[in-house]
């Protein structure tokens, strides 16, 4: 029977470069791990997050693309050639996560300004009237509050992801995914439904590129993207304020399972699944940090990392579950739509949990090759050639 291969690629901000590890040692393996002669090559790949882009790329047959964004821009350049911000440091340099909320920086990205221009007679009623003094300033701080107001409705984000942006429209063609399916998957927060979208389901090649990035937009760090259309069983979505896909889905290996239930080749499926967190949160002392960096850890960290551990282990009974059915009797078990449930042969890479890749948010060439090279070490060990 022929044998066909899936690829699952998890979120995981910069800590994606432990992904392209994994890869260029399937890569350089491929014939060994599959037996067969062709270069690497999969008949689906989902992604959400930084697998987005990863997926994208490698749909794309363009690993040597992947390799140059990851080594040669954001290990040389760091965060900044992904995103800028006026509160997170993109220096390079910098190892760890570091977030400054500060009133002054709040006022400059609000651009708030208190402007007291006053007539001659109102600075004399200033002067000598305790009463116009109250008036002239109540009305000054009602004028504040009211500017205030208006401009804080459009304070979504700490950070500025449009190079990402450019980068995605230069870089990313639908032509040139041929013969894989290609998954994203984002949130809207207009009816908080996720989506994983075909690449070929996009109505426009610019709705493909801003559903990758809409895969990439951590909630709070990166503003929401305004607008994806996209075709579902022929009907058109239009989906508004789109996010991260990771925050409900941050491994995307159920999106793989059903596209290979619509396969009608009777073939078998081995599923890849690359994982950028080991399930494991490291220690971190946060009686002294600021609110970003207390979002960031929050979400970007403990809930991401207990959403995949939930996926992946349910996932892992079940699928011992109907592999030891199958294979002990004629038994088959079947889903509520009466589909019968298959097992898979499944290799799940992660990084180890005693190993620090540091914070998702922060690039540098030391950490991005520290987190290539695990990838690359990990993946030699889960496959034991």
């Amino acid at each position: 029977m022929k044998t066909k291969f899936a690829l699952v690629l998890s979120g995981g901000g910069f800590n994606g470069a432990f992904q392209v590890g994994v890869l260029n040692y399937i890569q350089q393996n491929w014939q060994k791990i599959t037996g067969l002669q062709t270069p690497m090559k999969f008949d689906i790949i989902s992604g959400v997050s930084a697998g987005a882009i990863n997926g994208a790329l490698m749909a794309m047959n363009d690993f040597k693309l992947l390799e140059n964004l990851w080594v040669n821009q954001i290990g040389k350049i760091g965060a900044s050639t992904i995103y800028t911000s006026d509160f997170i440091d993109t220096d390079p340099k910098s190892d760890k996560l570091k977030i400054k909320l500060d009133f002054a920086q709040i006022v400059k990205k609000l651009n708030i300004k208190f402007d007291l221009q006053l007539g001659l007679f109102q600075k004399l009623g200033l002067i000598f009237s305790e009463t116009k003094r109250k008036e002239i300033i109540d009305q000054a701080i009602n004028n504040l509050k009211d500017d205030l107001a208006s401009k804080i409705r459009n304070f979504k984000s700490i950070a500025d992801n449009t190079p990402l942006f450019e980068k995605l429209k230069t870089y990313l063609n639908r032509n040139k995914i041929v013969n894989t399916q290609f998954t994203c998957g984002f949130v809207s927060l207009n009816t908080g439904c996720y989506h994983s979208v075909l690449h070929n389901d996009f109505v426009e090649d610019n709705d493909f590129v801003k559903g990758v990035l809409s895969s990439t937009s951590i909630p709070a760090i990166w503003s929401p993207v305004d607008k994806v259309s996209f075709l579902s069983d022929n009907k058109l979505i239009v989906a508004h304020n789109n996010v991260d896909g990771g925050i409900v889905n941050v491994s995307p290996l159920g999106d793989v399972i059903k596209l290979i239930e619509k396969d009608s080749d009777e073939c078998e499926y081995k599923i890849i699944v690359i994982n950028c967190n080991s399930g494991f949160a490291p220690y971190e002392p946060f009686s002294n940090k600021s609110i970003g960096a207390i979002v960031a850890r929050s979400i970007y960290e403990l809930t991401l990392t207990e959403i995949f551990n939930n996926d992946i282990n349910h996932f892992v009974q079940m699928n011992d579950l109907v592999n030891q059915v199958s294979a002990k009797s004629k038994i088959v078990l079947k889903t509520a739509l009466n589909r019968p449930i298959k097992g898979f042969q499944t290799v799940i890479i992660n990084p180890a949990i005693d190993f620090d890749l540091g914070s998702p948010l922060v690039a540098n060439e030391n950490l991005i090759t520290k987190r290539i090279n695990h990838g690359f070490n990990q993946a030699n060990q889960s496959f034991n050639l």
